[in-house]
């Protein structure tokens, strides 16, 4: 069924806590040509960036590095935010980076770290700087609409403290924040992670990708949209059959470690899972029941899944080409570079712990990345 087409994953992750070699050979089992590492920001190492780095430089031609922002930028240049954002994703292309990952549009980090709205004049030197380069951008904004709703979050949800009350940023007035940005720079590129979380307002999600050209959208996981798209497959096959070549594939590989924090290990099954599901809708002519495995994934109800039933063409566009066109030729590493900015983050880490005394500095990130870039 894949034979020919080469399969790259636009967005998985490796926590500093998860042995690079184990993503790395998890990927080669589900025949994942290549992988994009969407290194996301870290309340205690900063960055995950120069861990990335150092994994393209360890596997030549298999990954992606699409870098985070900043996150002492918020503390320690909160007057000139846009300006220190510009300027550090700057350095992190010229280390090797193929374009930027932010978080920032998860709830809990909105509400964890003092990030401005978006369209705030804080954040403007950095949109701006974005569209006149046209770095590709990776943006989580939002998550599932019934977090935000007591009586219909799920239990799952509910037990990671997924549950949004007022102190978190809502979900529909991010989403104005994030068109507004999009009003004034209708030239960014942008891949909205996990389908932008309308996979159940495929009307409204169209209306967005005609108004905005460069606008992309991942399927990446979470199990919900599978079932929304299931819901109303019709109008979900009409959708995929025309933004087909604006649909990109994606599993969030290693994304659970992320969240959970440090003490959370790589969970095999569910990752491997993660691919199995998605390529399983692009692919399935008919429809199956999608029981709960007992892992994150689908550790909920079951549901009834209806696939898309895509071959030839239009499958190989979502598994790859349409990643390789959004994201370019692949950078190369800049060790020099990477080793400098190693020195910046073990110098933004000691200021914060000197200014906040509940921070807490990880130089993990930074050790693992000075031994491969010393060692090669």
């Amino acid at each position: 069924m894949y034979m020919g087409m080469k399969i790259i994953d636009g967005h998985v992750h490796c926590a500093q806590q998860t042995d690079p070699a184990v993503l790395e050979a998890l990927l080669t089992r589900t025949g994942t040509d290549m992988a994009n590492i969407a290194a996301c920001a870290h309340s205690r190492a900063l960055s995950l960036t120069p861990q990335a780095l150092a994994m393209k430089k360890l596997w030549p031609g298999r990954f992606y590095v699409f870098g985070s922002l900043d996150v002492s930028g918020y503390y320690l240049h909160a007057d000139a935010l846009g300006a220190h954002m510009a300027q550090y994703a700057a350095r992190m292309a010229q280390a090797g980076c193929d374009g930027i990952k932010m978080l920032e549009g998860k709830p809990q980090m909105r509400r964890k770290h003092p990030v401005p709205a978006f369209d705030d004049a804080r954040w403007e030197a950095f949109w701006a700087w974005a569209e006149e380069t046209g770095t590709p951008i990776l943006w989580h904004v939002n998550d599932p609409e019934n977090f935000w709703d007591s009586e219909h979050a799920p239990a799952f949800a509910v037990q990671q403290g997924w549950l949004y009350d007022d102190s978190y940023v809502n979900n529909e007035a991010q989403y104005a924040e994030v068109l507004n940005v999009l009003a004034r720079h209708p030239a960014l590129r942008i891949d909205f992670a996990h389908f932008f979380f309308m996979s159940a307002q495929l009307d409204r999600l169209d209306d967005i990708l005609s108004r905005y050209g460069n606008v992309c959208v991942d399927l990446t996981p979470g199990i919900e949209m599978y079932e929304n798209f299931s819901a109303g497959i019709d109008r979900a096959r009409a959708f995929f059959e025309r933004w087909h070549g604006r649909i990109i594939y994606g599993t969030d590989i290693g994304g659970r470690c992320i969240l959970m924090g440090e003490d959370k290990a790589f969970d095999e099954r569910e990752n491997l899972r993660r691919p199995e599901i998605v390529r399983e809708f692009l692919t399935l002519d008919g429809e199956r029941e999608i029981a709960s495995d007992g892992h994150f994934l689908i550790k909920r109800a079951p549901f009834i899944m209806r696939g898309l039933g895509l071959r030839g063409e239009r499958l190989g566009e979502i598994l790859g080409g349409n990643f390789a066109r959004f994201a370019g030729t692949p950078a190369a590493v800049n060790g020099a570079a990477v080793l400098d900015e190693c020195a910046r983050l073990r110098a933004r880490l000691g200021e914060m712990d000197a200014k906040y005394p509940d921070f807490s500095p990880d130089y993990s990130v930074a050790e693992y990345a000075e031994r491969i870039f010393a060692e090669n």
